[in-house]
């Protein structure tokens, strides 16, 4: 499987990964379209979107489609359109358990605000958490 991967400011690889099985509560996606944000031209023009230095090959993107390759729960249908949310959520905390964007210890794909980085989705294949998955008209 190929992937994009930003090594620092201006340099850019594709590299060849195994391609990931997922678990239980997973989803592969084949990945079709991926959108170019302003943190995605950060992370590639200067190695770093505000305070968020890339210091390992970093794969962006966080906004992204595609159609369901493999789900093991057999939930969404191989071949089913969709995107992905690009959110995880951290530890839930009283009195917002409502609000999961809200506790601590979230992140989101194409992030270098994790070590290790939180890949993101500028790849041939993708397996998020369930959760994470829209599907497509």
């Amino acid at each position: 499987m190929k992937a994009l991967k930003i090594l620092g400011p201006e340099e850019l690889v594709v590299e060849d990964l195994p391609l990931s099985e997922p678990a239980d509560d997973e989803v592969r996606v084949r990945m079709q379209y991926g959108g170019i944000c302003g943190s995605d031209l950060h992370y590639y023009f200067l190695g770093r979107n505000g305070a968020f230095e890339v210091t390992e090959p970093f794969t962006p993107g966080h906004e992204m489609s595609g159609v369901v390759d493999l789900d093991p729960s057999g939930t969404w249908a191989p071949g089913t359109p969709v995107t992905i949310a690009p959110a995880t959520f951290g530890t839930p905390q009283r009195g917002i358990e409502d609000r999961r964007h809200l506790w601590p210890g979230g992140t989101y794909l194409g992030s270098a605000s994790t070590h290790p980085h939180t890949q993101g989705g500028m790849q041939e294949y993708r397996t998020v958490k369930n959760f994470m998955i829209r599907a497509l008209p």
